[in-house]
């Protein structure tokens, strides 16, 4: 097996294990997780905000073009959008339509499948392009899918699921994010520039869409000024990166 092998195995199961992470506090210390899941949702919004606008837009950009990335991107942040609004819904950590439990665990596994999803190609076309992207997009993963495995456990759980088959459910969400890496890695290693490069665009249109419009709202709901400060941390450890020559190819 090649190193680059090795580490796209490494990372894919790093991904999916930043989520099941999530769903074990869940599961195991629920209390700690829903007071603490504002901050690390404020922090995961504040990395794939910074790491969407500072590494995979200029590295789609140097790809295809910057009228193309961000034609990609813009599609992709769209594409979310209408989706988890109208059709698939995300989960939150606040109940603010509890007229709806009961109704949404089906739902809820179907949009958290397809965020798994789009998480596992956007690493496999990570991986396809550089080692230096693929562990770029890695840490916008894990570090979104920690709170996310924990608000999914929440949400099914509050659905009307029971406890374990809530956690079976977020366990398949979570294993698919790995298993989406390997065969996007094999379907794209040999791929065009101007293929992996409308994929890494598309990646950071999701990535600043969740982290945005999804995460930081959620985050800042509660108003709590350190949450402040959490963000900024975030989008500062993306900076640091780039201070430190880790920079997009």
């Amino acid at each position: 097996m090649s190193a680059e092998w090795g580490a796209v195995l490494l990372f894919a199961f790093v991904a999916g294990g930043a989520g099941l992470a999530g769903v074990w506090l869940m599961f195991r210390h629920e209390p700690w997780a829903r007071a603490h899941t504002a901050e690390l949702i404020t922090f995961a919004s504040g990395i794939l905000v910074a790491g969407s606008l500072l590494y995979l837009m200029p590295e789609a950009s140097g790809m295809i073009g910057p009228a193309a990335a961000m034609s990609w991107t813009l599609s992709a942040f769209v594409v979310l959008y209408v989706a988890e609004n109208h059709f698939l819904p995300h989960p939150h950590t606040r109940d603010d339509h509890p007229e709806h439990r009961g109704n949404t665990g089906i739902a809820v596994v179907l949009g958290l499948a397809l965020h798994s999803i789009l998480d596992g190609v956007a690493v496999g076309a990570g991986f396809s392009t550089s080692l230096v992207t693929g562990g770029v997009i890695v840490s916008l993963v894990v570090a979104h899918k920690l709170p996310v495995g924990i608000a999914s456990m929440g949400a099914l759980y509050h659905s009307g699921e029971s406890a374990a088959r809530a956690a079976r459910y977020s366990v398949f969400v979570a294993l698919l994010t790995p298993l989406a890496v390997l065969v996007s890695y094999v379907l794209m290693k040999g791929a065009s520039e101007q293929v992996l490069g409308a994929v890494v665009a598309a990646a950071g249109g999701s990535f600043l869409y969740v982290g945005a419009a999804d995460l930081l709202p959620e985050g800042q709901a509660t108003g709590l000024r350190r949450n402040t400060v959490i963000f900024l941390l975030g989008v500062g450890i993306i900076v640091l990166m780039l201070v430190l020559g880790v920079e997009p190819t």
